[in-house]
């Protein structure tokens, strides 16, 4: 289990991050296909953190819900207060690439393919929750 683990918000330990992410995500998924989904989710949750909020620190949790059978992500940062679930606009996805708006690909991304997203502001923190039920 991976709990509250504290990294400074800054691209070069993404890496480290995404390392620490996909070791608790082997634990409970044997499947390639769904262990690099589920990483690619947490590197785009993580870059927008590191690139938007302001953060220094970015704090993440990882544990496994043996009665949900749901692996459980939790991102927390300091930054500015910013919910992505709900203040980005939907993505178009079927729109031409040269009128297509920047930006909110990679949440639709998360969106898609996590089973459940919650945020909420706790003293002053984005606490960002990803669920996945093992498939």
């Amino acid at each position: 289990m991976l709990h509250c683990k504290e990294f400074p918000s800054k691209r070069e330990f993404l890496p480290q991050m995404l390392t620490e992410i996909t070791g608790e995500i082997k634990k409970y998924f044997t499947d390639d296909k769904w262990i690099n989904r589920l990483k690619v989710c947490a590197e785009e949750i993580l870059v927008n953190i590191i690139d938007y909020s302001g953060s220094e620190k970015i704090f993440i949790s990882c544990d496994f819900l043996a009665k949900e059978k749901t692996l459980h992500f939790e991102f927390v940062d300091e930054g500015e207060l910013y919910n992505p679930l709900e203040e980005v606009p939907e993505v178009d996805i079927d729109a031409e690439m040269d009128v297509r708006q920047i930006g909110g690909l990679g949440i639709f991304l998360y969106k898609t393919i996590m089973d459940k997203l919650e945020y909420h502001c706790d003293d002053g923190k984005n606490h960002l929750l990803a669920y996945k039920k093992l498939v």
